[in-house]
Order: C-alpha cells, then sequence, then structure tokens
C-alpha cells in the first residue's frame, strides 16, 4: 500500500488529484457565497489552506521552507477568523493575512537582497499604489458619507500588501535565473480580490454575490500560483535538492 502511495507521488498523479480537490473547494466557496449559506463557509474556506499544504506536504520537509509554511498557516487562520461573525475576529483575521503577506515578502527577499540602485522602480510602483488606494477610499468616504471604522487597520493592511508587491517587483526586476512572471500574476489575482471585496462591501453593500464569488476564486488562485511557484523557484535557484520538482 505504502509502495502504491510512493508510485503516485512520483508520477505526480495523487498530487494532481489533491489539486483537484483544492479547486473543487474553491468552487464550493463560491457556491456558497453566491446562495449566501455564509454559515456553510465554515467547510469551504478554512479547508482551503490545508488542502493547498496537502499538495506540497511531501516537500516540506526542511527548515528551507519556514516562510512559506508561516504564510500559509497565517493565512489559514485568516481564512478561519474573518468568515466569524464577530468584528474582532475578523480584524484579527485580517492581521493574519497582513502577516502572511509578510512572511512571503521576507521568502523572495531571501532568493534576491533589495538593493535601491535596481529596485526604485520595485519601490515606487507599489508605493504609489498604496497611495493611491489610501485617497481613493478617503475620497469614497467622504462623498459617500461613509464611516469606514478602523481604518487605520485597513490601511497597516494594505501596507503589508505593498511590501509584498515590492518584493515580487524587486526580484522580477533582477533575477535573471529564474522567471518570476508567476508572481506578478498571482500579485495580480490578489490586488483584483481585494479591490473587489472593496466595491462589494462599500459600494453595492454585499447585494451583488457574483461580485464576492470573483472575489474569492481570485484569491484562492493566487494562494495557489503563490505557493506552487515559489516552491519551483526555491528549487531553481537555491539548488536545494529537499523536493521534487513539479
Amino acid at each position: 500500500m505504502i509502495k502504491k502511495i510512493t508510485d503516485l507521488i512520483r508520477k505526480g498523479i495523487l498530487q494532481n488529484i489533491v489539486i483537484g480537490i483544492y479547486f473543487l473547494t474553491l468552487l464550493t466557496e463560491c457556491y456558497f457565497l453566491y446562495t449566501r449559506n455564509y454559515f456553510e463557509r465554515i467547510y469551504s474556506r478554512p479547508t482551503l489552506m490545508p488542502i493547498l499544504f496537502l499538495i506540497f506536504l511531501q516537500q516540506f520537509i526542511s527548515r528551507n521552507h519556514l516562510y512559506i509554511v508561516g504564510a500559509m498557516i497565517a493565512a489559514c487562520l485568516g481564512d478561519y477568523l474573518t468568515i466569524s461573525y464577530s468584528a474582532l475576529y475578523q480584524w484579527t483575521g485580517l492581521g493574519c493575512y497582513g502577516l502572511s503577506f509578510i512572511f512571503l515578502a521576507i521568502q523572495f527577499y531571501k532568493l534576491e537582497y533589495f538593493s535601491f540602485k535596481t529596485g526604485k522602480l520595485a519601490l515606487f510602483i507599489p508605493v504609489v499604489g498604496l497611495i493611491l488606494y489610501i485617497v481613493m477610499m478617503q475620497y469614497f468616504a467622504e462623498s459617500h458619507n461613509l464611516a469606514l471604522t478602523k481604518w487605520p487597520l485597513t490601511f497597516l493592511y494594505a501596507t503589508a500588501m505593498t511590501f509584498l508587491g515590492i518584493s515580487i517587483l524587486n526580484i522580477f526586476f533582477n533575477n535573471k535565473n529564474f522567471n518570476f512572471r508567476f508572481a506578478l500574476i498571482a500579485l495580480g489575482f490578489l490586488i483584483l480580490a481585494n479591490l473587489l471585496f472593496d466595491v462589494s462591501l462599500y459600494y453595492v453593500h454585499r447585494k451583488q454575490a457574483w461580485i464576492d464569488c470573483v472575489s474569492a476564486f481570485s484569491y484562492g488562485t493566487y494562494q495557489f500560483i503563490m505557493v506552487r511557484g515559489l516552491l519551483r523557484a526555491k528549487d531553481k535557484i537555491m539548488g536545494a535538492e529537499y523536493f521534487q520538482q513539479i
């Protein structure tokens, strides 16, 4: 039995099956959002990251992956806390998401150290994006008489995402050993997911369920691309033999 499982892992069949389960669970999450069965999300949203962890479990055998594992744990806590009806849990979950961004950013910096000489554009683009986001949210709040509660926490979350964006652009511009286009694509899905969430929450007041579905699917896709791509990058750049190439 163990030999059969080992053969499946080597052939990648078992991993592909779990990947299918991951996206099936993600579609289930979208279905619950669309039908507004928010209570049922306890069976979908918090299980996404553990399933993603199972996909790459055979590779997590070294301290070489601690930042990736830390980011996944923080994101998993964020998934669990943000589906709660408690405001305290929701804001704590938002902080967990921010922590996961910081872990991922550190991992990118470990692969390619930041240099102001070659990283000015990598610094400029995300910072400008953060400023535009803050200005947009403040303008929207005033023009629609909207009270943004705990807005400093929201902007801290956006700052953590900016930190991740800087690290991704830095390594994309500087590293010649590996194509980090996957990270840009993942970052694009993350930004899309958050912008759609803000539109749903502050503009349409959760009345358009399809926006929540697209936001959730975009975030789930970001998680998958980011973790899968980072593991490949570490294998290529650092020459690690700790895990199989997928």
